[in-house]
């Protein structure tokens, strides 16, 4: 008597992942493990995403991937690192000089060097070079002309400047502007008719000081 053992199906390919959509956010698989038409992997998708251009906002203003514009407190705290590196007292002078448009004799000590100089606001200082420019490329090159008087015109600010910003927090003086200008570094000497510095580089200054002969 001949005994037949049961049949039982095997699959046509030995091993390979069952059809479906696996958990984890893996790809669906067609027949034969193949990812289904129409459905990229997870990499694909990233790569898809990354390709896409900027979108623009409601606004109109283009919103770069990843991009997240400061919280109140970041921009606060940003406020207080920078302003605890400032001189109280040079921020003192530098409103002055800006609100009342004075001109004081200064010395300012940078990194080893000594500028001497008249403080001058920054509406004195950028007048300066757009007549210079003027002067200089109005005839034949009014393009540039143009441009460079939009760029020191921009410098300056607000005639009515508050003495607090938008964010409630004091307004800080960055620059500090100079005229006849005399400048002593290791013995050697450069006069300038105007200067422009970072306040925040001077390591200290004396008010009425003068380069003297």
């Amino acid at each position: 008597m001949t005994t037949h053992e049961p049949q039982h199906e095997r699959p046509s390919i030995v091993g390979a992942p069952l059809a479906g959509t696996l958990s984890g956010g893996q790809v669906s698989l067609g027949e034969g493990g193949a990812p289904e038409a129409g459905k990229p992997s997870g990499r694909q998708e990233t790569e898809a995403e990354a390709a896409q251009p900027p979108t623009p906002t409601s606004e109109g203003a283009i919103q770069e991937p990843g991009f997240r514009p400061l919280t109140r407190t970041e921009r606060r705290n940003l406020w207080l690192q920078e302003y605890g590196d400032q001189d109280f007292a040079l921020q003192m002078w530098a409103r002055l000089v800006e609100q009342q448009d004075l001109e004081i004799e200064m010395m300012f000590q940078i990194h080893g060097m000594l500028v001497f100089g008249v403080m001058v606001s920054t509406a004195r200082y950028a007048q300066f070079y757009i007549d210079l420019n003027e002067e200089l490329h109005r005839d034949h090159d009014p393009d540039t002309a143009d441009a460079l008087r939009e760029y020191y015109n921009a410098l300056i600010p607000p005639v009515d400047q508050p003495e607090f910003g938008s964010e409630g927090l004091p307004v800080i003086y960055r620059y500090a502007h100079m005229r006849d200008v005399t400048i002593m570094s290791a013995g050697h000497k450069v006069r300038v008719p105007y200067w422009r510095g970072k306040i925040n580089s001077v390591d200290a200054f004396v008010v009425g000081a003068t380069p003297g002969e």
